[in-house]
């Protein structure tokens, strides 16, 4: 399960990022990719090796680069023009 909770943010937060890039946005999807690298590590340091005892510090270390990351793409779409 530790391996699916980590593989499933990671693997959004990619393709997402591969989203922003093929509608000609590279500088937001190398925004989202810088803070997909924190989360990674802190997946490697904490979630992965003791999920049970590290959850929280876990939640705590890598959520605010999670929802920054959602910020960025929200920022991205909401000024990209589509048409």
């Amino acid at each position: 399960a530790k391996w699916i909770c980590a593989a499933s943010v990671t693997l959004t937060q990619l393709g997402v990022a591969g989203y922003l890039y093929s509608i000609d946005e590279p500088t937001y999807a190398l925004v989202l990719l810088a803070l997909l690298l924190p989360q990674v590590y802190f997946q490697a340091t904490l979630l992965l090796p003791d999920p049970i005892n590290n959850d929280v510090k876990y939640q705590a270390s890598s959520q605010p680069f999670l929802i920054f990351g959602i910020l960025a793409t929200c920022l991205c779409l909401g000024h990209h023009d589509f048409s």
